[in-house]
């Protein structure tokens, strides 16, 4: 999945790094957090989860846009996006023009 959605936005022209895991993502973004004009997390990351990674990264740096990536179901969707303050959310299984329609509201809110 993770590849698939990485090629996807590579083929829209967005510039991606990729992690296969919430530590490795912190890691990823700790080396240059101000090259990031957006975070794409899974909610369901192994080692550090959606939350954690967000809470980790939150204590340290003034964060881009944020959307979570998640098959939790909308109630709790709507109770993630409002404690975290993520900039969106994009439901799985996802089609491809609503994942980008979700990201590029995301960027223009960022900038």
């Amino acid at each position: 999945m993770l590849n698939i959605v990485a090629q996807m936005l590579r083929n829209k022209g967005f510039e991606v790094s990729t992690a296969l895991n919430g530590e490795e993502g912190f890691n990823v973004f700790i080396q240059d957090p101000n090259s990031f004009n957006l975070i794409l997390a899974d909610v369901n990351m192994p080692k550090l989860d959606g939350f954690e990674f967000l809470k980790k990264i939150k204590s340290k740096y003034k964060l881009p846009p944020v959307i979570f990536v998640t098959g939790m179901n909308e109630d709790v969707i709507k109770v993630v996006g409002e404690e975290y303050k993520v900039d969106g959310i994009i439901n799985k299984p996802f089609v491809v023009e609503d994942a980008l329609e979700v990201i590029n509201e995301a960027l223009q809110i960022g900038s």
